[in-house]
């Protein structure tokens, strides 16, 4: 008996070396951050960031003056690229405005990482008018920053065969299906 408990003892310490060694090897440090709002809370929970190279940083209703402050808080240089996926909630701003806010947030994250903005959906009458301020102030602060690149989700969302069925009842949101797909393609940002 006294055998059979060391024995245990012995298979339990070298699998948690094993497990601790497995680890380490396999879960890869987060490459890319991604600051949202609401967008991406779905799309984390449709899949982004699954596989341990994407840190997800968003909350609902976050504007992009709020995703300023927060990127403050962070080392964008220790991530090999970051994605902005917001604008969503700054549906009042002109292109001027916006644009003021992209400046901010590229003068935050500095030039020494890759930038990829996400501009907004515009396939309902609820986001076609966020979008326009926001897509064009976007557009034009594209040819003033060597390291940003726009994602183009309104072109994309806009080639879906059935985007409707992608999307929530409140013309901002998307389906559990939407939010999966938005997360693959977000994952194909990087």
């Amino acid at each position: 008996m006294r055998r059979r408990r060391w024995v245990s003892r012995a298979a339990v310490a070298a699998l948690g070396v094993l497990v601790i060694a497995g680890c380490a090897k396999d879960d890869p440090a987060p490459t890319t951050l991604v600051l949202g709002d609401s967008l991406t809370v779905g799309a984390e929970m449709g899949g982004l960031g699954d596989d341990g190279t994407i840190e997800v940083d968003a909350f609902g209703g976050r504007t992009t003056l709020q995703g300023v402050e927060q990127a403050r808080d962070v080392d964008a240089r220790s991530y090999e690229q970051v994605i902005v996926a917001l604008g969503t909630n700054d549906y009042l701003d002109s292109e001027a405005d916006f644009r003021a806010r992209i400046d901010k947030m590229m003068k935050v994250l500095g030039t020494d990482v890759p930038v990829t903005w996400i501009n907004v959906d515009t396939g309902t009458p609820k986001l076609a008018p966020a979008a326009s301020g926001v897509n064009a102030a976007l557009t034009a602060a594209a040819d003033d920053y060597d390291n940003l690149t726009i994602a183009d989700w309104a072109g994309y969302m806009a080639t879906v065969d059935s985007p409707d069925e992608l999307r929530a009842d409140d013309e901002v949101h998307y389906s559990p299906e939407g939010y999966r797909r938005r997360a693959r393609w977000m994952a194909d940002l990087t």
